[in-house]
């Protein structure tokens, strides 16, 4: 397992950025997740516009392969949408590419279920910045 804390990925833009940190990995080698690979915990941080957060964020491994996966698909045909599918529903994430070079963040993050803090995003990007950055 490589050295943590990790970079699991980040995406740039001209009004923001969004990454994550991989801090900790649950039940490696032995013990997959529900949600496909194993379990994680990080640290998220969002920028957009004047607004940013930085919180704890609970994931998979598996979520983020598969996000990367359709990020490496958006790039190689110029077009598309990569989702960043997230079981615990704090994270709602989409990248959408078209055939110009840009890209489109957009989403929403809420750390708590039990509070009516949520931060709606988009940040404008091309996709060299995103290709370069995504781990």
């Amino acid at each position: 397992m490589p050295q943590l804390p990790m970079l699991a990925f980040m995406m740039t833009g001209m009004d923001g950025s969004i990454q994550l940190k991989i801090e900790e990995v649950f039940g490696y080698p032995d013990e997959t997740s529900y949600g496909g690979g194993y379990g994680a915990k990080g640290t998220l941080d969002i920028k957009s516009g004047g607004f940013m957060v930085s919180a704890p964020h609970y994931f998979t491994t598996g979520e983020l392969y598969v996000f990367y996966q359709q990020l490496q698909g958006c790039y190689d045909s110029l077009t598309g949408r990569a989702t960043l599918d997230n079981t615990e529903r704090e994270l709602d994430l989409q990248c959408e590419f078209n055939k110009f070079g840009h890209v489109i963040l957009t989403g929403s993050f809420q750390a708590s279920p039990t509070e009516r803090n949520i931060l709606q995003f988009e940040i404008k990007s091309d996709q060299t910045q995103q290709y370069a950055k995504a781990a």
